[in-house]
């Protein structure tokens, strides 16, 4: 074919874009040279099989991915009696999730400490505890996660459901200091010290019989993980919700959560994304509380010192003595941000901080669903 015959050809327009000119050189050329018909298109797994392999793809990203954002995480423990109160803190120091098909085994282990107050009458004597109960504990469960999503309200739930005894090793950190309100009371503690029975070990074998209860009462109930896809937030459950329903917003999210802190103690929330700023509206109860925004590994150490008894040396990002409201604020920064509540005074108070939402969704790249 002469060069003038190529150009002439309507099958060879190089001068129009790539995609118009290939669809363009099918439709032109397809009259001169049969194409077979292709292949109907394999048709979808919709069935049992292909539900329970979502399941297992659920599994594989939880235990890729999960443990990235347990690890350094410090979490709210709620008063037994006043579920509206935060008055103790786990901090998740490792973590290992493994899965096999569809069952998902989690490895936790960490440290805490939880406000106590506790009266024992014994043979007419009285024994208080009233202090921080600090704390080491390990946790290995194994089960399935069964995965729904609700088109409505754009969110997704993720039930963990226990297929085993879990394994749960509790040990109280440091001493549990036992009050005696009367002389006899006295009596009785100084002849357990003889005999090898004190109140004081009684404590701490009641604090680690309660806590091991405790915690293995929560792992063997299982919990759920929803996420609400319109606003990229994450909450956990220990009851299974119906699919759709987000768990009720936590500290960091609305002020009807409030943190206790008390007897020169210190709780920690987080960390937060924050890498566009953070800010934070606080509301203190009751007295004056310091309120720090830190780098999380500030706020480690933090942790560490208080387990210690050790003078913290840390340097936030931003401190202040907080009476009443106040806005507490840093800028983009590199590193994850802990909030770090002091108490200042002997007595309790309480505080409540909360994120702007739409700042929160944002530092965490925005929403992860087009929502209306």
């Amino acid at each position: 074919m002469s060069h003038h015959d190529a150009r002439a050809s309507p099958c060879s327009r190089a001068t129009a874009p790539r995609l118009v000119a290939l669809v363009a050189l099918v439709a032109c050329c397809s009259s001169s040279k049969a194409v077979p018909d292709a292949p109907p298109p394999e048709a979808p797994l919709r069935d049992a099989t292909g539900d329970a392999d979502v399941r297992v793809l659920v599994t594989d990203l939880l235990a890729g991915r999960a443990c990235e954002r347990a690890v350094h995480h410090f979490g709210g423990l709620r008063a037994k009696d006043r579920k509206q109160v935060i008055n103790g803190v786990v901090w998740i120091r490792e973590c290992k999730f493994t899965n096999r098909g569809k069952q998902l085994t989690a490895e936790i282990a960490g440290n805490g400490w939880q406000w106590i107050e506790q009266s024992k009458t014994k043979a007419g004597g009285t024994f208080d505890v009233r202090q921080y109960v600090k704390f080491g504990v390990t946790a290995k469960l194994t089960g399935v996660v069964d995965v729904a999503y609700d088109p409505a309200t754009h969110v997704v739930s993720l039930w963990f459901t226990p297929s085993g005894e879990p394994t749960i090793d509790f040990k109280p950190i440091g001493e549990i200091d036992v009050h005696r309100d009367s002389v006899w009371a006295s009596a009785i503690g100084g002849l357990g010290s003889i005999i090898g029975s004190s109140p004081e070990d009684a404590a701490v074998s009641a604090a680690t019989d309660q806590g091991t209860q405790a915690v293995k009462a929560a792992a063997t109930r299982g919990f759920e993980l929803a996420v609400d896809l319109c606003r990229n937030v994450t909450r956990i459950s220990k009851a299974r919700l119906p699919k759709g329903q987000m768990p009720p917003p936590g500290s960091g999210e609305t002020e009807n959560v409030a943190i206790e802190v008390q007897g020169l103690g210190v709780i920690l929330e987080g960390p937060f994304d924050a890498h566009h700023g953070m800010t934070i509206d606080i509301n203190v109860m009751g007295g004056a509380a310091s309120v720090n925004l830190a780098c999380v590994a500030d706020g480690e150490a933090t942790a560490q010192a208080f387990l210690d008894d050790q003078v913290n040396t840390a340097k936030p990002l931003k401190s202040t003595i907080v009476t009443g409201r106040t806005t507490l604020s840093v800028p983009h920064e590199q590193c994850p941000v802990v909030v770090v509540i002091r108490s200042v005074q002997p007595t309790p108070v309480q505080v409540s901080f909360v994120r702007p939402a739409r700042e929160a969704t944002a530092s965490l790249g925005g929403p992860l669903a087009r929502c209306p």
